[in-house]
Parts: structure tokens; C-alpha cells; sequence
């Protein structure tokens, strides 16, 4: 059978929550990855939140983390890593101009986090664990450095608004908004820079796959162009209305109940 490259997105896709990933699909994707594919994980997510999935899977390809903003391999000491931030004063105007729209709004530059508000109730929203140190302050007097991912939670009716705004406003950063458990508003800034499928092509190359040889496998938004570079696109049905419409294959069955995994597991004939 062909070897393929899977790019695989974490929440929503093969994890309903925070650390919640199934021993069922844990063992698929060793068992895909022992057939001779190659897996990535290419997320949103800060590293201090993606490791442990990435070490389950026994995996020794490059993390894409921060929707493609961090590179890195966590296996290979002599990798280098590719970094992509976003400017300290492009985050700093948008939090100045929209204070009176939000109520958290934190910053990470790789596993720092710069917050208006250390409040433990938001701690699963910042993916804050061991791994990571939180600031608590003005981010005007706080953060002093470029950062890779920022997000903040929109008081009701103004998450649009301020998307609107960073996104007239801005050439390097942009904004989208979405929704994770009980958060119906949570703004997140990216950088315009480079996306998750600019970071995909990268390690395509690096890796020696074509389009032809690679399975995308995603549920957002921020998944949308990361579609394009994969001649197999998947989905599971609790994916975005957006995203069900460009991919090649959408599943019956949701993240909930392993889809993705389940999906793999017949592609590659794999009986467990």
C-alpha cells in the first residue's frame, strides 16, 4: 500500500477535550505510523498542550504548533526551529483600542503567558499547566517581546466587531472567532505571515511527500487553506459547516466517538 503523510489537527478532530485523547485512537495511529506512514500534528495548540499526544503516538516528525507560527521537532535536538511571532505593538494596539470589549486577554510567547487576569477558572482556556508561567498585569508593562499566539474572550455581541476591526486594521496580524465549550466568544489573533498550510508544505518537503501522498485531517476554520495541500481531506461531523464543504471526505460519527481514528483504521485495514 502507499505511505502516506497524515496531518491531523487535535481539538475537535481527535480530542473533545483539554488532555482527552482516546487509548483507542492513540493505538490506531501507532499502528498507522508502524505501516511506514508518517504522522504530524499540526494545531493551534501551544506545544505544553500537544507533547503528550505527540509522545503517545511515539512520533519523531516535526510539531506544528500555534497554527503553523512554531516548528519544532521534539525528538531531533539538531533540528532547526522555525519561529514566526507577532509583533509586541500590533498586539498591543488591538488590546489598547478594544479594551472595553473583552474581559480576559492573554498573550503566549512559546510557554509564557501574559494575562490581564489570573483568574484559575480560565486556566483550561490557556492550556496552563506545569510547562507554562503565567504573568498577570497590564500587558503594556508585561509583555516586552513579540509573541506567537494571543487570544481573548469578547464581552456578548462584541466578538465580531473586533474581528472586523483587526482585520481592516491590520497587514500582519489577523483575527477570526469561534466558540470552545462553554466560551461563545473567544477572539484569537494569528499572524498573516505564514498559516498551518505554509508549515505543511514545509515539512512535506522536508519529509519528501507530495500533495498526492498526503491525508488532511481537520474540523475549524483555521484548517481551511491547510486543506488544499492534501489529496485526501477529512473531517468528522461535528466539523465546521465551512470546512465540511471543501473536504473530500466528511465521517458519520463525531471526535466524541473516535471517527477520525476509526476512519484510519479502515483506510489502512488495520483490525484491532
Amino acid at each position: 500500500m502507499e505511505k502516506y503523510l497524515i496531518s491531523v489537527d487535535l481539538d475537535g478532530t481527535i480530542i473533545p477535550r483539554l488532555y482527552d485523547v482516546s487509548p483507542y485512537t492513540i493505538k490506531v495511529f501507532n499502528e498507522v505510523r508502524k505501516l511506514g506512514n508518517e504522522i504530524i500534528i499540526t494545531t493551534g495548540r501551544p506545544f505544553r498542550s500537544s507533547f503528550f499526544v505527540y509522545y503517545k503516538m511515539h512520533l519523531e516528525t516535526p510539531l506544528i504548533n500555534y497554527n503553523g507560527q512554531l516548528i519544532t521537532n521534539p525528538r531531533d535536538k539538531n533540528y532547526e526551529p522555525t519561529s514566526t511571532k507577532m509583533k509586541r505593538e500590533d498586539i498591543l494596539k488591538v488590546y489598547n483600542h478594544e479594551r472595553d470589549k473583552f474581559t480576559l486577554f492573554f498573550v503566549e510567547e512559546y510557554d509564557k503567558i501574559f494575562t490581564n487576569m489570573n483568574d484559575e477558572s480560565f486556566y483550561e482556556l490557556m492550556h496552563h499547566n506545569l510547562l507554562s508561567t503565567i504573568y498577570e498585569g497590564d500587558l503594556n508593562e508585561t509583555l516586552k517581546d513579540d509573541a506567537h499566539g494571543s487570544l481573548f474572550l469578547a464581552k456578548e455581541g462584541m466578538g465580531q466587531e473586533i474581528v472586523d476591526y483587526v482585520n481592516a486594521n491590520f497587514k500582519d496580524i489577523g483575527a477570526r472567532l469561534w466558540a470552545w465549550g462553554n466560551y461563545k466568544e473567544i477572539v484569537e489573533l494569528h499572524s498573516t505571515r505564514i498559516t498551518k498550510a505554509d508549515a505543511l508544505r514545509k515539512v512535506q518537503n522536508e519529509l519528501g511527500f507530495d500533495k498526492e501522498h498526503t491525508i488532511v485531517i481537520g474540523d475549524s476554520i483555521n484548517d481551511l487553506e491547510l486543506f488544499s495541500e492534501g489529496k485526501i481531506t477529512v473531517t468528522p461531523s461535528n466539523g465546521d459547516e465551512r470546512i465540511k464543504k471543501v473536504a473530500s471526505i466528511v465521517l458519520e460519527e463525531d471526535c466524541e466517538h473516535d471517527a477520525v481514528a476509526k476512519f484510519l483504521a479502515k483506510f489502512f485495514n488495520i483490525d484491532l
